[in-house]
């Protein structure tokens, strides 16, 4: 594991119930090993757990000890990623990955991790069998098509949760009085941004043109879920999400 952040060493944990996990890291305190290249001296797999603009510098600077090894990335945006992919010896085969998920789950079992091969490299099917065996629900993705959905999923649920919490912020405490069931729901979410420092990165990939131009839309757009069932489980999630406001309440 190159990484040994929250991520890093969540799945260093989840790995080591079936394989030895050691994790390298710029910081030396954090490190099981002293270098990049005693981690790759001992390791069969190698996963670069580091943020997404930092991880095509990471993967190039592992690039010229790689022979041999099955190496992934799961950044969360592909662009400049997968490029250093290019730099890798062809004795190593390589797998660009997103694990659809955090740190704060339970476990990696039933967890969606997509898998995307990297053009022209052996390694994504030895990927994908990796983390079949881990327990996660893995699924085959498109490499074209990640970094434009993931803008409009993950970097547009950032960048409308951080507006969120600046809003209701700056409208002061009293503003959960007024707030009714989608307030508490939107405001838990908005909140919970701010444990990551790096959410203003992600959101600065957000298509906000394409959202300003939907808010000035009048039609009915078509769900891509059951409209009543999805009230029913904003409900049930509700009844979870209130404990948190009435304790914050007392």
């Amino acid at each position: 594991m190159i990484g040994c952040g929250a991520m890093g060493s969540w799945l260093k944990r989840e790995i080591s119930g079936t394989h030895e996990a050691l994790c390298y890291d710029a910081r030396p305190e954090r490190s099981d090993v002293g270098s990049l290249a005693d981690l790759a001296r001992l390791a069969d797999v190698i996963i670069v757990a580091v943020p997404f603009w930092e991880a095509g510098r990471v993967l190039r600077e592992l690039a010229p000890v790689s022979e041999g090894r099955l190496v992934m990335d799961i950044a969360t945006f592909k662009e400049g990623v997968v490029e250093a992919y290019g730099e890798f010896p062809r004795g190593a085969r390589v797998a660009t990955v997103h694990p659809l998920f955090g740190p704060g789950a339970p476990s990696i079992r039933g967890q969606r991790v997509l898998v995307m091969r990297v053009p022209g490299r052996d390694g994504a099917e030895e990927a994908y069998r990796f983390w079949s065996e881990l327990g996660a629900a893995v699924e085959w993705a498109d490499l074209a098509k990640h970094d434009y959905y993931v803008a409009r999923t993950i970097a547009l649920s950032y960048a409308v949760g951080l507006a969120l919490a600046r809003i209701y912020a700056e409208a002061g405490e009293e503003v959960a009085k007024y707030g009714g069931n989608s307030f508490r729901y939107l405001a838990t979410y908005a909140f919970s941004l701010l444990r990551d420092p790096n959410a203003p990165r992600y959101a600065e990939r957000a298509p906000l043109g394409e959202l300003l131009k939907a808010l000035a839309r009048s039609d009915t757009p078509r769900a891509l879920v059951d409209p009543g069932e999805a009230y029913k489980a904003f409900h049930r999630a509700l009844a979870v999400i209130d404990s948190l406001w009435r304790r914050e309440g007392s």
